[in-house]
């Protein structure tokens, strides 16, 4: 798959989605969700995608029970099955792409260059805000101030929303006077020629275009 062209990929990825949205019948779904787990065991995933479930597999469930109580328990299932498969497009699309090969793709594809630009430094920023906020979390508990998620600890979540905020906003600042220093603002073209596609590449976007229409015609509700 790393051999794919970085544009291929997210075109087949969206094509992807597009086929999962169309598909009405639940054993088809089924099978696609069947289809992506062996796709994330061929790329030996296995322990990223427990990691991911652990916020996809609630939300989920929470889709399941609204349309369990909602509608019916086919339909529930039904919606269960469908953002599943979704889920696991996007996991395995952003698994196999690096922030920078995905802003290569979308500028590729014809996305403005600033964009693609904020979407990176954005996907890039969520890691270090992330560790940031856990040593927020560790230096406050060590001051003995409880974060535990209670109802009688919500005033304490200000000793957490503060230094957050003042280190993101910092972080904000650095990285403007940074791209200011560099000449951001100024409209020059610094973009590497893309890579040229081959025959096979363009041979496997048809036929995967094809596969959609044959599986939502396949999985029409009829």
């Amino acid at each position: 798959m790393k051999k794919v062209d970085p544009r291929i990929r997210v075109i087949l990825g969206i094509l992807t989605v597009v086929m999962v949205l169309l598909t009405q019948r639940r054993l088809l779904l089924a099978v696609e969700l069947g289809a992506l787990l062996e796709g994330l065991l061929v790329l030996s995933r296995a322990r990223e995608l427990l990691s991911y479930l652990r916020i996809s597999g609630p939300m989920v469930a929470v889709v399941v029970l609204v349309g369990w109580v909602s509608f019916s328990w086919q339909d529930a299932m039904e919606m269960g099955l469908r953002f599943m498969a979704l889920f696991l497009v996007s996991f395995l699309l952003f698994q196999s792409l690096t922030v920078e090969e995905l802003a290569q793709a979308l500028t590729g594809l014809g996305v403005p260059w600033s964009f693609c630009f904020i979407l990176a430094t954005a996907m890039r920023y969520v890691s270090l805000l992330g560790r940031k906020l856990k040593s927020i979390v560790d230096a406050q508990r060590s001051r003995g101030i409880d974060l535990r998620p209670r109802l009688r600890n919500i005033p304490n979540l200000m000793a957490l929303a503060v230094p957050f905020l003042v280190q993101s906003f910092q972080l904000s600042e650095d990285l403007a006077v940074a791209l200011e220093a560099r000449g951001f603002v100024r409209k020059v073209e610094r973009r590497r020629p893309p890579r040229r596609i081959t025959l096979w590449e363009y041979g496997l976007v048809v036929g995967w275009i094809v596969l959609t229409f044959v599986v939502a015609y396949l999985g029409e509700d009829t």
